[in-house]
């Protein structure tokens, strides 16, 4: 479906950037149960599958998240936030009233969401503590990564935003968007058609780490808008990071060389530090080692500072 999501001047003021925990862990759900869908992910589904047999109320989640291409809108609240705190967005889920909880799933025929759908009072605390089990078990292990990941994108985004105007933010979220100067289409090559008025609340911009490869938006917004698309370098989140030569570790010691190893794509000090198991201060003291050999560079987006091995470290590395 097109949607067109109406953007005049006064609304472009309140275009905003959030990252959703809630929605993420939906979204690695929908992972899970069809991988081919999202197969980027498929390091992270044949690690995470085995751990959520102890999950209570599994499938009424399965059956609410499982269809491709639809999830129930409650499930997926707009953040009010940058960053809210997941437990902020579950009390959100089951504060839904019953009446928008039965709209939302009308479509949904198995067993267990009809029997969501008829007493949806009953479901919704059930839904929101198996939410919570699940980010848990295979969310939260991965969470401070795809937080790094994710502001990265804002920051990038931010910037595209300074030196291009809405234009080329708009333009460069994802194939399926098309901007016109007043209307942001989603999957402007399908149809049938469908326009969207955030009504004076704005639009969120999502940048997500499982949504992949799809950009979405909500249809019929009760408030703000959300348009929730891929992040920037998600693939990069799953790759292993291949361990540097005995020869270089003997030369320029072992971390220096497991820093430069794990700089094949950009870090900050704090992910190297979790990364390594070593205190940030120790990072830094051997970043500026490495940055004075020429072997890293590091830049900023936006608030984030950012390290990169340069191609000398590759050559060494090699």
């Amino acid at each position: 479906m097109r949607i067109r999501i109406q953007l005049p001047g006064a609304e472009l003021a309140r275009v905003r950037f959030a990252i959703s925990p809630v929605y993420e862990t939906v979204m690695a759900l929908a992972a899970l149960i069809r991988p081919g869908v999202h197969a980027v992910h498929l390091p992270w589904v044949r690690w995470a599958g085995p751990r959520l047999s102890t999950v209570e109320h599994l499938p009424l989640l399965r059956a609410l998240v499982g269809r491709d291409g639809f999830k129930p809108g409650f499930l997926m609240p707009a953040p009010t936030s940058r960053l809210p705190d997941l437990d902020d967005e579950l009390r959100a889920v089951r504060a839904t009233s019953p009446a928008d909880a039965r709209d939302d799933t009308a479509r949904l025929t198995s067993k267990p969401a009809r029997r969501f759908h008829d007493d949806p009072r009953a479901g919704l605390p059930l839904v929101a503590a198996a939410l919570r089990q699940c980010h848990d078990l295979v969310v939260a292990p991965h969470w401070d990564r795809m937080v790094r990941l994710l502001d990265a994108d804002i920051a990038f985004r931010a910037r595209a935003l300074a030196t291009g105007g809405f234009e080329h933010l708009f333009t460069d979220l994802h194939g399926d968007v098309a901007w016109t100067g007043e209307e942001l289409i989603v999957h402007p090559r399908q149809s049938p058609s469908t326009t969207v008025s955030v009504r004076g609340h704005g639009l969120v911009l999502c940048p997500s780490v499982f949504c992949w490869p799809r950009v979405t938006a909500s249809t019929n917004p009760p408030t703000v808008g959300t348009l929730r698309y891929p992040a920037r370098g998600v693939a990069t989140l799953w790759e292993s990071v291949e361990p540097a030569p005995q020869a270089l570790a003997n030369l320029i010691g072992r971390t220096r060389a497991a820093i430069l190893a794990r700089l094949a794509t950009p870090q900050t000090t704090s992910g190297l530090a979790a990364g390594l198991g070593i205190t940030a201060g120790a990072v830094s003291q051997h970043l500026a080692v490495l940055k004075e050999a020429g072997l890293v560079a590091t830049h900023r987006e936006g608030r984030t500072t950012l390290h990169l091995r340069t191609e000398r470290a590759t050559t060494l590395l090699a």
